[in-house]
């Protein structure tokens, strides 16, 4: 177990012991909000479809995710004192995996993930979390076809302390097993002061490389990514006169939000011409907004609900108000970009870099 020591008043250091979760719920629930806390092997991009999702004639799995190129993920979530974190969850998991082994993409998504989306499809939730423009959905559903069709999925299982027997029975399914990822996690929790620490582990008993997985054979056209606004400016030049202000108002934005906003800024270039401006937190490299200049010109804004709904909540009404009868989705996208909307963002943006997040005064965030 990793250890935290301490040191005190008089200098001396104590090693902290762990405190218990309170319960199971309070470990589903760091997985669930930070799914990026888990060191899984080959360090996926995960994202998260919904907590206690239904699967075909094996029960409920406690987190099922998915990475970035469509690969499902299973997540299992026990208390070392569940008798099942011994052997069971195994079992459980496994079930799980079998159940979804030859499932049709179109089944994963309408009778499965559905309910948990709120109308937006899996293509929706990785590309919002990712915010990778280079991301085709028809390479992405093709990959995650043929993640079903094989059974190669990941499992993680997910305990506050692994017993010897769980890490035993793991190792030998890795020895043996080919098309199948397994990721034993411990996640212990220190209470110093008023805060709350998670140490996250990967248990690795013998853990082989990575197993090759079935990808589809095509090959995608790829964008390319530069560092800065500036390759973002160069571009303005050959916009249409109308555009040109707007492209330069949104480029001396990114370049204007202050350095506590822990902001890193990149230009995408897309394969059909199109240009988009990313401004992303460093922490999480990705951001609540992509400023877009299309093939001929046009600016817009396009917006990311699930960033807002995990580090600015307080702002996305104020934001609706601006841009209605639009929303903030997933990619939604606003070409009505005006000074009162970059100034609601120019907030948002702050506010979502603060350690603590609390939420301002309503009349803090525009109209």
């Amino acid at each position: 177990m990793t250890a935290i020591w301490m040191e005190s008043a008089d200098g001396t250091w104590s090693m902290q012991q762990p405190t218990p979760y309170e319960n199971e719920r309070a470990l589903h629930d760091i997985v669930l909000h930070s799914p990026e806390l888990l060191p899984l092997s080959g360090s996926p991009r995960l994202s998260v479809i919904g907590r206690e999702v239904a699967l075909p004639a094996s029960g409920y799995v406690d987190v099922l995710a998915v990475e970035s190129d469509g690969r499902p993920v299973v997540i299992e979530v026990k208390l070392r004192n569940n008798a099942e974190s011994r052997r069971a969850v195994v079992s459980q998991a496994l079930s799980y995996a079998a159940s979804l082994h030859g499932v049709s993409r179109q089944d994963f998504q309408d009778s499965i993930a559905a309910r948990h989306l709120q109308g937006a499809t899996l293509y929706d939730l990785v590309r919002g979390n990712l915010q990778e423009e280079s991301l085709s959905q028809t390479d992405f559903d093709a990959s995650l076809e043929a993640h079903l069709a094989a059974g190669s999925f990941r499992i993680v299982l997910v305990l506050d302390d692994a017993p010897q027997e769980l890490v035993n029975l793991v190792g030998y399914l890795e020895a043996v097993t080919e098309g199948l990822s397994l990721d034993l996690i411990t996640v212990h929790s220190f209470a110093i002061g008023d805060q709350r620490i998670a140490v996250p582990s990967r248990i690795d008993p013998g853990h082989r490389s990575e197993p090759p997985v079935s990808r589809p054979v095509r090959a995608a056209a790829q964008g390319s990514l530069q560092p800065g606004v500036g390759p973002f400016r160069e571009r303005i030049a050959d916009a249409s006169e109308r555009h040109r202000g707007v492209l330069t108002t949104l480029a001396d934005w990114v370049e204007n939000l202050p350095a506590d906003a822990n902001v890193v800024a990149e230009t995408y270039f897309g394969v059909l011409g199109d240009v988009v401006l990313l401004p992303r937190y460093r922490d999480e490299k990705v951001g609540l907004v992509s400023l877009w200049r299309y093939p001929d010109g046009t600016p817009a804004i396009s917006f990311w609900r699930s960033v807002f709904e995990r580090r600015a909540p307080a702002f996305i009404g104020a934001v609706e108000q601006l841009i209605a009868p639009k929303s903030v989705g997933q990619g939604s996208q606003t070409k009505d970009i005006s000074e009162e909307l970059l100034a609601v963002l120019r907030e948002a943006y702050i506010f979502g870099s603060r350690p603590g997040r609390v939420a301002p005064q309503a009349d803090a965030v525009g109209p």
